[in-house]
Order: structure tokens, then sequence, then C-alpha cells
């Protein structure tokens, strides 16, 4: 689980951090809670090297960009996972269809974003993401009383020609799928909303997905 790639987003790193001291009955939990330090403490999207988020695309001997470090150790951490987590903060409420400014395709709010709902692997295996990403999204929905905060999925069809969001090609999340064949989903809870719906949303969010991953836990945060 990721948190802290944007500096401005800082109700995913206070939430992660919760997750720490969790103790597990079954499986692993690998957090980075504040990947972008610096980003995070000016409290802005970019660090040194500008979006951390877009920079996974870069070679891992890049010399030129003071960020390659931490892109690397997140890397690294990529490999010993199953199954990816990055946390976001986005603007308005995703809608695949147009309902207003702030409810639309182009929102991010509550949602669980994938880049692909599929993705085939060498040895004939099949990553089925969108299956994954509506069952958390389904268990999440379970504990939210406000239907206006449900959330969705997102496919980005970052693969595609056609994509409305190529951008996407250098993020983390398409890292972990594309290049270590992990089931990748970026959390994006509103930014409409006040701090401690935010939190209750992330720590519901992360906890939906932990269960639906198989992890056992003590006790999860709430």
């Amino acid at each position: 689980m990721f948190a802290g790639i944007h500096g401005d987003e800082s109700s995913c790193s206070e939430v992660a951090e919760r997750y720490t001291d969790v103790s597990l009955k079954k499986g692993t939990l690998i957090i980075a809670p504040r990947l972008n330090m610096p980003a995070i403490t000016v409290k802005k999207r970019n660090g040194l090297g500008g979006d951390m988020n877009s920079l996974f695309h870069l070679p891992e001997n890049t010399p030129n960009n003071p960020d390659i470090k931490v892109v690397n150790l997140a890397k690294d951490l990529i490999k010993k996972a199953d199954y990816v987590l990055n946390l976001h903060q986005g603007s308005g409420f995703y809608s695949p269809v147009w309902i207003s400014d702030k409810r639309n395709p182009r929102r991010w709010g509550q949602c669980n974003v994938i880049d692909a709902p599929s993705f085939d692997l060498p040895n004939g295996d099949r990553l089925e993401l969108e299956n994954f990403a509506v069952k958390v999204a389904l268990r999440i929905n379970q504990r939210i009383d406000n239907k206006n905060y449900y959330f969705l999925v997102k496919n980005t069809n970052t693969m595609s020609k056609d994509s409305l969001h190529k951008e996407q090609r250098k993020s983390l999340t398409y890292y972990a799928l594309t290049k270590q064949h992990k089931i990748a989903l970026g959390i994006e809870v509103t930014k409409n909303c006040t701090h401690d719906q935010a939190l209750f949303f992330l720590i519901t969010a992360i906890n939906a997905a932990i269960e639906e991953a198989g992890i056992v836990a003590e006790k999860l945060p709430t």
C-alpha cells in the first residue's frame, strides 16, 4: 500500500500510517505511508522531480531525476506484493456518464481505478482487475450510508490507443500491472468532503481491499 505520492493529499498518509501496527493472522502488509516526503512537507502535489506518479516509466539508472531512488524503492516493494493499492484524493465524483460539473467521467473522486478490465500473463493466466475492483466497491458501499458517496470502478483503458488517460502509462499502478504483473488498484477518495469523511472513506476502502485479497487481521483500523 502506497500513500503520499502526491503531497497535497494528506489524508492518505494519515490513514496509511494507522496500518503500520496492524497484527495479521494471515497474509502480509507492505506499507509506504509517506512515499514523497519533499512534496508532503510543502503540501504540494509535486516533489523534487515533478509528479512522482508520472516517473514509473523511467529506467532505474536515470541520473537526472532526484526522485528516482524513491521510485526504485517503490518498484522493489511492488515486486514483493500480490496486490498493490495506491491511495489518492481526487476532485469531484467519478461517474461513467455526465451528471454535473462535479460528477462526470473526467472526475476522480470515490472510485477504484484500474488500467484495464483484465490482463493476460505470459504463462496463459489472466489478472481479473475489474472483478476485484467491483467486489471491493461492493464491500465499501455496504458500509456507506449516503449513496452520493458510493464507490464506482473507473477503467482508464490505459493501454488502448483511444484511452483518455494515456498519462497513466507512467504511473505506479500501470508499472505494477504491466511490468510486475500485479493486481493494482488506485483508490480515489473525493476532495469534496470533510477531513473526517475522507478518513472514513479511505479506511473503509482499504479494509475492503484487504478483506477481498484474503488478508486476515487481528483488528483493522476503524
